[in-house]
C-alpha cells in the first residue's frame, strides 16, 4: 500500500508541475509589428546588406498566418532568432518551412540554426519550392536555445533571398537524473503535455492533481477510527 500512495503522490505533483513543453511564440508568425514577426528580432553580420520583412501567406490562409522574408542584398549571414526555454538534459526538434530563390550555392544557404553553435539543419541553395526542414539536439544544462532562420551562417556569407514560416519547437522527451539521486527526473508525457494545452484541462488538471495528493498522503479516504 505504501508504494501505491508513492506512485500516485509522484503523478499528482507531475500534474500539478508546468508543463514541460517549450512552445515558441508566433511561430507561423500571425502577428507583426513594425513590419517585423512579434517576438522575433533580426540579426545579421552586415546589417545594412539584409532586408527582413513580414509577409501574409501566399496561399491565403484563413488563420492570418504569415511568413518572412530575409533578402541578403550582399554576402552575408542575417537570421532572425527568438529565445526559448529548454529543460536540462531534454531533446527537441525544430522544423520549419523554407523557399529559396536565386541563393548561391558555393557557402551556407537557408537553414534552421539552434545557438548558441549547438546544431543547424541540413542547407538550401538555389531556387527551390517550399520544403521542411528540421534538426534536433539534447540541452545538456542550458537554461535557453537561440532558434534562429538563417541565410548564411558563420563565414559563410551569401546572397539570395529566404521565405521562412511554420517554426515548431517540439519536445522528444528525455531528461537526465538529478545528480546523485537514485530516481530518474520524472517528465511529462507527450500525450500530457497536449492535454496540458488544452484549456479546461489547465484549469482541471491541477485541482486533480491536488486530490489525487490527498490520497497519496492519506489524507482523503481515512476512515475515522
Amino acid at each position: 500500500m505504501g508504494r501505491l500512495r508513492l506512485l500516485t503522490l509522484v503523478f499528482a505533483l507531475a500534474l500539478s508541475s508546468p508543463a514541460a513543453a517549450t512552445v515558441i511564440q508566433n511561430g507561423r508568425f500571425t502577428e507583426s509589428a513594425a513590419g517585423l514577426p512579434a517576438g522575433w528580432r533580426v540579426e545579421a553580420w552586415a546589417r545594412d546588406l539584409t532586408d527582413v520583412v513580414w509577409e501574409p501567406s501566399a496561399d491565403g490562409r484563413a488563420d492570418g498566418s504569415g511568413m518572412v522574408r530575409i533578402v541578403n542584398r550582399g554576402a552575408n549571414d542575417a537570421r532572425l532568432c527568438q529565445s526559448v526555454t529548454v529543460s536540462p538534459g531534454a531533446s527537441y526538434r525544430v522544423s520549419a518551412r523554407v523557399k529559396t530563390r536565386d541563393v548561391g550555392l558555393g557557402t551556407a544557404g537557408a537553414l534552421i540554426a539552434i545557438e548558441p553553435r549547438i546544431a543547424d539543419s541540413v542547407d538550401v541553395k538555389g531556387t527551390q519550392d517550399w520544403q521542411t526542414l528540421e534538426v534536433t539536439a539534447t540541452n545538456q544544462d542550458a537554461g535557453t536555445w537561440d532558434v534562429c532562420l538563417r541565410l548564411g551562417s558563420y563565414a559563410n556569407l551569401n546572397t539570395g533571398t529566404a521565405w521562412f514560416t511554420d517554426v515548431r519547437v517540439d519536445p522528444l522527451g528525455g531528461s537526465a537524473p538529478e545528480q546523485g539521486s537514485r530516481w530518474p527526473r520524472l517528465t511529462l508525457t507527450p500525450l500530457l503535455i497536449t492535454l496540458r494545452q488544452t484549456s479546461w484541462l489547465q484549469t482541471a488538471l491541477p485541482l486533480i492533481g491536488g486530490v489525487l495528493l490527498a490520497f497519496g498522503l492519506g489524507i482523503l479516504g481515512r476512515r475515522p477510527r
